[in-house]
C-alpha cells in the first residue's frame, strides 16, 4: 500500500518519506531490536512483522508491555531519553526502517505534515498504554482477553492487515498470556470459555469474532483510544504515519504462522 494513493504529497513530502526508508534492516524472531539500557541507539518504522515491547526485572523475568505491528513505531519515544528502559525484539521475521535523532530535527524542518503524523503515532502509544494499565489492573481475565483481541482486531483492521471479524495472529498463547498477565494454561480455559460463549474464536493462528458487539459490550471495549474512528481515516495526519510501503496485504499469508517463545527469559 503505497503512500500515493492514500494522499496528496507534496513534492518535499514525498521526498522527506523516501529519506526516512533510505535504511532498512532485516531481523529474526527473538531478535533484540533494541536493548533495554541502550544508550547509542535509533528508532524504528516497523514496515512488517510483528514485535513486542519488553520490561524485564533484576530476577530474570519481565512483562510483555505491548506488540507492535506494521506501521508502529518502535524506539522512537526513547530517543529524548538518556536511555531506553525497555527492550523491543522481533516476535516473527520483520523489516525496520531505521530513524536517528538527526532524521526527526531533519523532518520536523523540512515536512511539519509528517513529523506531526510521527508525534501523533507517539502519543496513541501513551494512550494504548494507558488502556493496557487498565485493562491487567481492573478487567476480569476472560474481559481482559476479549479487550485485547478486540483491539488487535482494530489495529490489523487499520492497517489494512485484517477486518473486524477475522484477522491473522502470529502470537503463541505463551506470549499472549504474558501481555495479559496470565498463564498459558489459565488462557487456553478462558479461550475456551469465549469461545463456547460464542464471542471469539483462536486457532491456528487465526482469530474469528463472532460476535462482535455482544463482545465489546462484554469487555467493556471502547476504540476511542485507538484515535482512528472512521470518520478520520482519511485524515492526512493519520495516514502520513502509513509510510511508503509498509504494508504488503498480499504478503500477510506467507508470514510465519507460529512462534516459538522468545528469548528474553520470561519466567
Amino acid at each position: 500500500m503505497k503512500m500515493q494513493t492514500m494522499l496528496s504529497l507534496d513534492p518535499v513530502e514525498l521526498a522527506e518519506i523516501e529519506r526516512l526508508k533510505r535504511k532498512v534492516v532485516q531481523m529474526e524472531p527473538g531478535d533484540a531490536i533494541i536493548f533495554e539500557g541502550q544508550r547509542e541507539r535509533c528508532g524504528y518504522l516497523l514496515l512488517s512483522g510483528w514485535a513486542c515491547s519488553i520490561r524485564h526485572l533484576k530476577n530474570g523475568s519481565g512483562q510483555i508491555i505491548d506488540f507492535r505491528i506494521p506501521g508502529d513505531l518502535i524506539g522512537v519515544t526513547e530517543l529524548l531519553l538518556q536511555q531506553s528502559e525497555q527492550c523491543y525484539e522481533a516476535v516473527t521475521h520483520v523489516e525496520l526502517c531505521e530513524i536517528t535523532m538527526e532524521d526527526l530535527l531533519g523532518t520536523v524542518a523540512r515536512a511539519p505534515r509528517v513529523a506531526t503524523a510521527i508525534l501523533w503515532a507517539i502519543a496513541r502509544d501513551g494512550a494504548l498504554l494507558t488502556e493496557h494499565l487498565v485493562n491487567l489492573g481492573r478487567r476480569n481475565p476472560q474481559a481482559r482477553t476479549a479487550h485485547m483481541l478486540l483491539e488487535l482486531s482494530d489495529r490489523l483492521s487499520y492497517v489494512g492487515l485484517g477486518n473486524a471479524d477475522e484477522y491473522h495472529c502470529p502470537l503463541s498463547q505463551y506470549l499472549l498470556a504474558d501481555a495479559l498477565g496470565l498463564t498459558a494454561v489459565h488462557l487456553n480455559r478462558v479461550l475456551r470459555q469465549l469461545r463456547e460463549d460464542g464471542l471469539v474464536s483462536f486457532r491456528r493462528n487465526l482469530v474469528t469474532i463472532h460476535d462482535r458487539a455482544r463482545m465489546m459490550e462484554f469487555a467493556g471495549y471502547h476504540p476511542g483510544y485507538l484515535d482512528q474512528e472512521e470518520a478520520d481515516r482519511n485524515s492526512p495526519l493519520r495516514r502520513l504515519v502509513l509510510a511508503g510501503e509498509r504494508v504488503n496485504p498480499d504478503a500477510a499469508a506467507n508470514r510465519p504462522a507460529a512462534l516459538r517463545p522468545t528469548a528474553h527469559s520470561l519466567k
